[in-house]
């Protein structure tokens, strides 16, 4: 039920980051942004969504403590003492107080409010919060509020645009805007990354499934620098360029998938340990051979891994290449994923554990 749970989180960060767009660009005056249709029965739905994709991990738990205390019993346990459990009653509560102020068609302020204390909800149940008290909370609620404003704006641009005027007014505070955004997701990143790996373990915790989606995931962040770059200061044109605002937004959503699963998933705080209790990641043994405890990377550089890293750099460069070609824009993200995955080869053929 893991990956049912991952996927169920994944799909509350997009939902989200659509409803973070909304407040966001309700507070930019009319000139100052291109004309963007959402109907309210969109965000409705959206609204409506959230009570049912928080309540996978929910139900796991009740079904889990049900089979020893009863199902009513484990229902009142579950939402009074697990996070979880009180994560979905507040999230409820916010989605339901959320949903009136959009139907009476409420302040931005409002909005933004309940926007706001629904990011904070989500960091509340995380892995970082329960490990690190308050400031795991505030590194994943500000990693996490980066992110969905980040990716909001852009899924409002790049799929609800109905005319481009106003494109340079929007970029003059648009980019500055994502720019900050940038800095906030790989600050926090890096801070909460510490929580939970140390940096000379870094290499060393790609033995394990958490450790392998945390390099996915920096490596999923190349392309999309390359395609925020490409959008904010090549596109520089009174039109936007729809194909590649839509590549970026793609990068953001994969970011936000790998993130979902990472929450899932043992984070490595001692990496022997969690090695010897839930085993290696996939496919580690075949890149570098069996693996024992102790747990340790060395760096071994070899031809396989250079010519792997060597195509990851050509697929960035074709990446490239299809903004300038003007390329179809699924290409363009094709040649993205190539990068991740013939870089992380490389980097997996270049260790031994």
């Amino acid at each position: 039920m893991s990956w049912l749970i991952a996927l169920s989180d994944f799909l509350l960060y997009v939902v989200l980051a659509f409803l973070a767009g909304d407040a966001v660009l309700r507070f930019i005056k009319p000139e100052n942004k291109p004309l963007i249709e959402v109907p309210k029965k969109l965000v409705l739905i959206a609204l409506a969504l959230i009570p049912l994709l928080l309540a996978p991990p929910v139900i796991q738990l009740v079904l889990l403590l049900g089979e020893s205390f009863g199902l009513m019993q484990a229902v009142v346990d579950v939402t009074t003492e697990f996070r979880a459990g009180q994560s979905y009653v507040f999230g409820v509560l916010m989605a339901l107080a959320w949903l009136v102020v959009v139907w009476r068609d409420g302040s931005s302020v409002l909005r933004a409010f309940w926007l706001v204390l629904s990011v904070l909800n989500v960091a509340y149940a995380s892995h970082a919060a329960s490990i690190a008290d308050w400031q795991g909370f505030a590194g994943h609620a500000l990693h996490f509020l980066a992110l969905v404003l980040w990716a909001g704006v852009l899924i409002h641009i790049a799929w609800f645009l109905r005319d481009g005027r106003n494109w340079r007014a929007f970029l003059k505070w648009f980019t500055p805007f994502s720019v900050a955004m940038m800095i906030i997701l790989i600050g926090s990143g890096i801070w909460l990354m510490l929580f939970f790996v140390a940096p000379e373990d870094y290499a060393s915790s790609w033995i394990l499934p958490y450790g392998q989606l945390l390099l996915l995931k920096h490596l999923s962040i190349v392309p999309l620098l390359l395609a925020a770059f490409i959008n904010a200061v090549l596109s520089r044109s009174d039109a936007p360029n729809r194909s590649w605002l839509k590549v970026e937004s793609w990068l953001l959503l994969l970011v936000l998938l790998i993130t979902a699963f990472m929450s899932k998933l043992a984070p490595p705080h001692n990496i022997n340990e969690t090695f010897r209790m839930e085993g290696g990641a996939p496919f580690v043994e075949w890149f570098a051979g069996p693996q024992y405890i102790p747990v340790h990377a060395v760096w071994t550089p070899n031809i396989d891994g250079f010519l792997m890293m060597a195509i990851g750099l050509i697929f960035l460069g074709l990446q490239w290449l299809g903004y300038r070609k003007q390329l179809p824009e699924w290409l363009s993200f094709i040649f993205s994923l190539g990068f991740i995955a013939a870089t992380y080869t490389g980097l997996m053929f270049s260790f031994l554990f």
